[in-house]
């Protein structure tokens, strides 16, 4: 099965959780070239910590998922854009149904934090061979990626 990527919205995103766009207006600037955005609320709702992932680019094969049944997660890209797939399956179940993967882009500036039991593979760039983007979460479960209930599924731009 094949799947597109889509551009993230509050809207197509809030069954999977919260998203925000932070990089709206001209931020706060100061003498030495630099600017800075800042979300108008706080971003989780328990202490976390904080995480920085290596990723190559695309293509995104989702043939396994993990999922935090004990926090949400929240996910940022760097400086370029970001390819996340999600599942809204039984979080207690045996995997993620591959009919339920969906797949979003994140832009430089966009974050989601995605609600507990949402299930989700690593992201890959959507731009070059490789990015980082950076994740927060409290750190109460081991992670573990189960293999998805169905056929792999290709996300394509």
């Amino acid at each position: 099965m094949t799947i597109k990527a889509i551009p993230l919205t509050e809207e197509n995103f809030a069954p999977y959780g919260k998203y925000v766009k932070v990089m709206e207006g001209e931020g706060r600037t100061g003498e030495g070239g630099w600017r800075a955005w800042m979300s108008e609320d706080v971003c989780m709702d328990v202490p976390a910590n904080i995480g920085f992932t290596q990723v190559d680019g695309m293509p995104l094969v989702v043939d396994s998922m993990e999922v935090h049944n004990l926090t949400t997660e929240f996910l940022a890209c760097g400086n370029k854009p970001i390819v996340l797939a999600v599942a809204d399956s039984d979080p207690h179940g045996k995997g993620a149904e591959a009919s339920d993967i969906r797949a979003f882009v994140l832009q430089p500036g966009e974050f989601v934090v995605m609600d507990k039991g949402i299930w989700h593979d690593a992201c890959r760039s959507a731009e070059g061979d490789e990015c980082y983007y950076y994740f927060m979460a409290q750190n109460l479960e081991v992670p573990e990626f189960v293999p998805i209930i169905g056929e792999a599924v290709r996300v394509e731009l």
